[in-house]
This record gives structure tokens, sequence and C-alpha cells, in this order.
């Protein structure tokens, strides 16, 4: 894999510019009822379709995708060139989508209370970290900057994977690398850490919740016992960077084994129990007091 080029909104997590290739054909955009029953119960005292959203994080525009049509206006705003590129091609002529802009969630280059709600799915985690901004930080820090853009009453819903009550029950094949989960689990914030960071930048919660929705991942996708083996299959779940060579090996085995001896369907499905029991997806919604 290519390395990653900070100059076009590249990380040392994810190379963006090959995870967007499948990123599509992989992903799910989970909770955008729950995103548009925010806004229209903020404080913001104005109809859907009169709100301006900020997607603080788009990617490539899948939850744009579903919630445009039923909102005001929109603007995209992502670290990742290629992400970009893939959103401007859906969005450029759309006449709801008011701009397309690279940067970094946690440095907008918006100006204050320019939105009426701010939708963050599954970012946080992403968000580029060194020594002088651990994760935490950058929670924090994006937070600051939500509240910054937004009106009084307005809703900024935050969407990140859940860690309740074990990181390695979201896939079935976390477990089998267990030194990727421990990584992971540093970088994705738990329930009271999003809920602490919105309250102390100015926020009311008013939802924390892992509903039991079905997988982030497109399921045909996601239920290929035989994708481990495929790095294009692989870029649809972030996760996949932080497996180095030596658990992918012992994880490609292990399935191998399971494939020979015709388990590996079953064992999937018994392992997949432990997400739709827990759920997968963690909202928090805070409004701006």
């Amino acid at each position: 894999m290519a390395q990653p080029d900070k100059q076009n909104g590249e990380t040392s997590f994810v190379n963006y510019m090959d995870a967007c290739k499948n990123y599509d054909s992989a992903r799910e955009a989970l909770g955008c009822n729950l995103i548009l029953g925010a806004m229209a119960t903020s404080g913001i005292n104005k109809p859907i379709n009169e709100q301006h959203l900020l997607d603080a994080g788009c990617g490539t525009g899948n939850y744009v995708s579903r919630v445009i049509d039923k909102v005001g206006a929109v603007s995209a705003h992502d670290f990742s060139e290629g992400m970009l590129e893939k959103a401007r091609v859906k969005f450029n002529k759309h006449p709801k989508m008011k701009a397309i802009d690279q940067g970094d969630c946690c440095d907008l280059e918006y100006p204050d209370e320019a939105f009426d709600a701010v939708m963050s799915n599954q970012v946080v985690q992403h968000i580029e970290t060194d020594e002088s901004r651990p994760t935490r930080a950058n929670l924090i820090k994006s937070t600051q900057e939500a509240a910054r853009v937004l009106k009084k009453g307005g809703v900024y819903i935050i969407s990140t994977r859940s860690k309740e009550p074990h990181y390695d029950h979201l896939y079935w094949y976390s477990i089998l690398a267990p030194k990727a989960v421990a990584k992971m689990e540093q970088r994705v914030p738990s329930r009271e850490d999003c809920v602490k960071a919105l309250e102390e930048n100015g926020f009311k919660v008013t939802l924390a919740c892992t509903p039991k929705y079905d997988s982030i991942m497109n399921k045909t996708h996601y239920y290929d016992p035989r994708g481990v083996f495929s790095e294009q299959w692989r870029r649809g779940e972030s996760w996949w960077s932080l497996v180095d060579d030596e658990e992918l090996t012992s994880l490609q085995s292990a399935m191998k084994e399971k494939i020979d001896n015709g388990t590996a369907d079953a064992w999937i499905k018994e392992r997949d129990v432990l997400r739709t029991n827990a759920g997968q997806v963690l909202f928090v919604v805070g409004e701006k007091l």
C-alpha cells in the first residue's frame, strides 16, 4: 500500500487514496433517521428543509447522499482529497451543496455560527494523532470547533464505533487480530468520553445510544469469508490498517482452515451474534446552549 501523503490530507492511520476506491461498495450509512430526527427536534426553530447542515468528515459523501434532499443546504468537509474527489463527482452539481472543502475538523475554516446542524460520522477515530494532540484531545478540539460554527440551539451529532461491551465484538473477524483490536480501542472514544466532551463545550446532551442497527458494512461485502485475503475488500474498513503482517498471516491461516473444513459460514454467523446483540455504532447528540 502506498505511503500516506499528509499534504493531500492523508494520515498515518489510513491511506485514504486507497480506501476511497472501495469505500462506497463496502459501507452503509447508518442512523440517518436519527440524524434527521435530532435536527427536527433541535432548538434552532427551523424546519429541516430550511437548515444548513455541515458534514464534518464527509468521506465520499455516503451520509450526505441520504440526507441532502431533506435538508435546506449542505456543506461537506473532509481531510482526505481522495475521499473528496469521490464526493465532488456526486454533488458538485447538486443545488443544495454549498461547499466541498478540504481541511481539519479540529480547525474548521468557517465563520462562527454558520450552521444549523453539524454531523460527524465515524470521524473522530480517524483524526490524525501525534504526541502534541492525542486522541482525546482531538475529540475535545473537534467538539469545540463544532460548537463554534453552530448557531445557538443547533445540534452536533457524533457517531463512532461502539466499544460496549468489547471492541472485538464489532466484527466477526476481529477476534483473530487482538493486537489490532487493542490499537483501535485506543483510537475510539467511549460513550463517557463523548458525553463529557459535549457537556464541557457548551452542549446539552440529548441522546447517547448504541442502536441495534445492521452492520455498518454492506452485507454482501461483510459476510464474505474469503474477503480477508483481498486487499481491496479490506480497504472497506479502516481497522485493517492496524493489522500488521504477522497478525494478518495468522488471521488468514485461521480463515483458510475454516473455509477448507466447511465451518467458515457457521463460525461467522456465531461470531456476528455478538455484534447484533450489542450494536456497532455509538451516537451522541448535543444541542448548543
